[in-house]
Parts: C-alpha cells; structure tokens; sequence
C-alpha cells in the first residue's frame, strides 16, 4: 500500500524551501527602520568577560555601558570570553538557512573536542566571491564551560535565566548562541510585535473608514433619492394615467370639432331652401356633404330656379 507524503509538495514541486523563504524575508522586512520603531526590542543586560555591564537591545545592536545604580533589566546575557570557544572558519556555497545550518552542523560535529550533548554552536555568514560562496565564522563551546564560566562571574546566577552570546569577530555586535533562555525575550516580543501590528490594523481600519465614509455618505443618499423617485413615481401613475385620459378625450374633442365645423346644419339647410324654392318646384330629395348640398327634382323653369337660387344669400 502507498504510504501517503506528508511534506508540503505541489505537482512534484516542495514547497517547503518557498515558506522558508518567505518566513525569513517577513524577518528581515521586520528589521527595517520604519517598521522596527512599531515594536522595539527589550533592553538586555550583559555581562561581559571583563567584568563589567553593558546595556543592549538584541545581538545585532552595540552596547552602550550601563550606568550605576539603573536597577536589572527583565532580560540578561552573558558574553563568551575567546578562552572557552573554539572558532573555525569555513567557505561554502550559497545556501539556505536551513540548508546551511544542517551543513554546518555536520561539518562541527567533526571538528567540535566537546561531547555531542553538550556542544553548542553558532555562526556568523557574509556572501564572497560576488555572491557565489558563503564565509561562515563559527563559534563552538560546552555547557559545561559555559556554566563554569558563569559561575566564576556571579556564584548565585542561574544559566537558566541568562541567553548565551559571542562576539562578532568584524565589528562590535554579537551573535546568540542557540539554546539557552533566548525563547522568554523571542516570545515577548512576538506578543509585543502581536500587539503593536493590531493597532496598526486598527488604526489602519479607521483611516480607511474615514477616508469611505464620504463616499459611503454619497452611495446612500443616491439610493434614498433612487427610492424617493421611484416612490413618486409610483404615486403619479394614477395622475400620468389621467392625464392621458385627459389628452385622449381633448383629441377626440377637437377632431369631433373640426367634423362639425366642416359640416352644414341639416334644419338650416332645409329652410333656406324651403324659403328659396318657388311653389311650382317639387323637391324630391336632399344630400347635405359638408358645405355642399345636392337637390333632386322637378320645376317649370330650370334657368329662373338657379338665378334665383345664386341671388339667395347664403348659396353659392
């Protein structure tokens, strides 16, 4: 039976190098001025080889001497003196973080005198050769030495309360060495890195309301005037309605108007005739079309009847 992949693999394609890459990008994007001034670092008190205290705010940052009488830091590091460390130097290809710390390990372990349960180890890396190769310092001690180390410096000091650095071998800053009590300064930062990245959100969220509001204010005062229209027109539907009634029944008026004015009266026309016509003329029939008239009948003199007729007003 196929046993199924747990890694993280997309049309053969591992996907895990690519949220390697991202999650060490986020950090590095983290470190940049103007997102580091959102959560800065705590202060840690160091204790270095020569006795004194020094003041900083993480390994990549300088210490600054601590001034007497400023009470303990919440956070505390003790700084390896070079006579319990053992330093090598090596030059590898450009890798991954994670890729260069598994290389790293196994070449150590080789070189490392100290038992494997109580080596501990760290580096520091710059690209050469145009980008090409890797020169990786790496630092290499003991728990045991550590301890002792610790305990010549303060007898009731506990290695469980303090992170464990190394000088840089270049410029002034130092390196953590892994294992120790970084972890409490780590998680107290990310629960301030937490915080501070909520109220940017926040405060984000807000400018954007802000900066909607005005429009939000235009889109509903267009649908309350859509609304209003669409209400009035709904109520003058009955009015529209009548109106056209109205404009219907004034057509039909006014071509019923120009039918009469264009059409002779019949009882007019009858006793105009009546009184135009001579008693030894019979009228058989009447045809009134408009203005004109037609007559249908008998009479002694047709030439009088129409001289008489066209002297009559009214006739034509």
């Amino acid at each position: 039976m196929p046993s199924l992949q747990k890694d993280a693999r997309l049309f053969g394609l591992d996907l895990a190098p690519l949220g390697r890459d991202f999650v060490t990008a986020w950090r590095g994007m983290l470190d940049w001025p103007v997102l580091a001034w959102l959560w800065p670092q705590p202060q840690v008190r160091l204790w270095l080889p020569d006795g004194q205290q020094a003041i900083s705010r993480g390994p990549d940052t300088p210490a600054q001497t601590a001034p007497s009488g400023q009470p303990k830091t919440r956070f505390q590091a003790i700084v390896l003196p070079e006579d319990i460390l053992l330093r090598r130097s090596l030059v590898l290809p450009m890798l991954a973080q994670a890729e260069l710390e598994s290389a790293l390990a196994l070449q150590l372990q080789a070189y490392s005198p100290f038992a494997p349960e109580d080596l501990v180890w760290t580096y520091e890396s710059q690209a050469i050769d145009g980008g090409v190769s890797l020169q990786v310092h790496a630092a290499l001690s003991s728990r045991p030495l550590i301890a002792a180390h610790l305990a010549a410096t303060d007898p009731a000091a506990s290695l469980d309360n303090f992170e464990v650095w190394v000088p840089q071998t270049q410029n002034g800053h130092h390196v953590l060495v892994p294992g120790f009590a970084e972890g409490r300064r780590q998680s107290r930062s990310t629960a301030w890195r937490w915080a501070s990245a909520t109220l940017l959100l926040v405060a984000l969220a807000l400018v954007a309301t802000m900066a909607a509001t005005p429009s939000l204010q235009l889109y509903l005062r267009s649908k309350q005037a859509e609304a209003a229209l669409s209400a009035l027109q709904q109520k003058a539907i009955p009015v529209l309605s009548e109106r056209e009634a109205f404009t219907l029944a004034t057509e039909k008026l006014g071509q019923l108007s120009d039918m009469l004015a264009s059409s002779t009266p019949p009882m007019p026309v009858l006793q105009l005739i009546t009184e135009a016509l001579a008693d030894d003329t019979s009228l058989l029939s009447v045809q009134v079309q408009g203005n004109k008239v037609s007559l249908s009948g008998q009479t002694v003199n047709t030439s009088s009847l129409m001289k008489q007729l066209s002297t009559t007003p009214g006739l034509k």
